[in-house]
């Protein structure tokens, strides 16, 4: 029932936390080629093949300076509850299919693992604000959430139709902006520094939802990429395959170059928010290569950007 896997480096330790599954269309993960983001939705609505269930994770890191959420995966009302998505969505309705049991929500989870979520985390980093990263939210109202304010604008002006689920948000909900006032790394323009020590830093990555982030954090000989939905393997990351969700394709494929530039410059390990292969990659460090193909055929994609 339970899912988790640790990597740590130097004095930074990584938990990938598995708040249930997320089965999808083939099409969903991977769109075809230079399909519009409309084209690529109605893809995924036509498409019968499905991927089987992938982990939602989300991301404990324990840090000198405390212990940071990334993303609050999803919660039981969304495979339980009738009228937790809206009727009217048939893409929510048709072509995602979330399970999660009560006690494979992050709270308990924490908890299980001896962290205390009303008290213990120092914030809750969010990548983006789809659904299966926000259905975890109202375990955390004591502590502060942090999101690049052009998602949340983005999240609560187009809703369901940009895969944000707005009644799902806690009343209390008053995300802290992340201030990108930090310098270049690699071919990210700007920075978000999250610690003092600048060890972990925000960085733009949109396309698949208007403001998502990564947060890459530098830990003894690797750094550590949680993507969000930046892809949803490493393979298809390699392969130049965007997703076919993205609210922008060409952002999504800059975005993903972006991240296997840094790869050539410095060891990262990739933790894509659905991806099972970090089960095996997190606790040996894998790092991305370095010298990469750009060949869809070689992960099975309908096509390359």
């Amino acid at each position: 029932m339970y899912a988790e896997v640790r990597g740590e480096s130097g004095d930074i330790r990584i938990t990938a936390i598995s708040t249930g599954t997320a089965n999808c269309h083939k099409l969903q993960e991977a769109g075809r080629d230079g399909a519009s983001p409309m084209r690529r939705k109605l893809d995924i609505m036509r498409d019968r093949e499905w991927t089987g269930p992938k982990p939602i994770y989300t991301f404990l890191i324990e840090h000198p300076e405390g212990l940071f959420l990334v993303d609050t995966g999803d919660n039981h009302h969304n495979s339980e509850q009738k009228g937790y998505l809206p009727w009217w969505n048939p893409f929510f309705q048709k072509a995602v299919q979330i399970k999660v049991a009560p006690e494979e929500e992050i709270g308990p989870q924490l908890t299980r693992l001896g962290v205390n979520p009303g008290r213990d985390l120092k914030a809750v980093l969010m990548t983006h604000l789809h659904h299966d990263h926000t259905g975890g939210l109202g375990h955390f109202p004591h502590t502060p959430i942090m999101v690049a304010d052009e998602n949340v604008k983005a999240a609560k002006s187009k809703g369901s139709l940009a895969g944000a689920l707005k009644s799902s948000f806690p009343r209390w909900f008053d995300p802290t902006p992340i201030e990108f006032t930090g310098e270049s790394i690699g071919q990210f323009t700007r920075s978000a520094p999250i610690t003092k020590d600048g060890s972990i830093v925000a960085v733009e990555i949109p396309g698949h939802m208007e403001g998502q982030v990564a947060y890459l954090v530098r830990a003894g000989d690797v750094t550590y990429v949680l993507a969000g939905d930046l892809t949803y393997t490493q393979e298809f990351l390699l392969a130049d395959v965007v997703d076919g969700v993205t609210a922008d394709p060409d952002l999504s494929l800059a975005s993903q170059r972006k991240v296997k530039a840094l790869a050539a410059e410095e060891p990262i390990v990739l933790l894509p928010a659905h991806d099972p292969g970090i089960e095996r990659r997190l606790p040996a460090n894998e790092v991305v290569p370095s010298a990469v193909s750009s060949d869809p055929a070689a992960v099975g994609a309908p096509g390359k950007e």
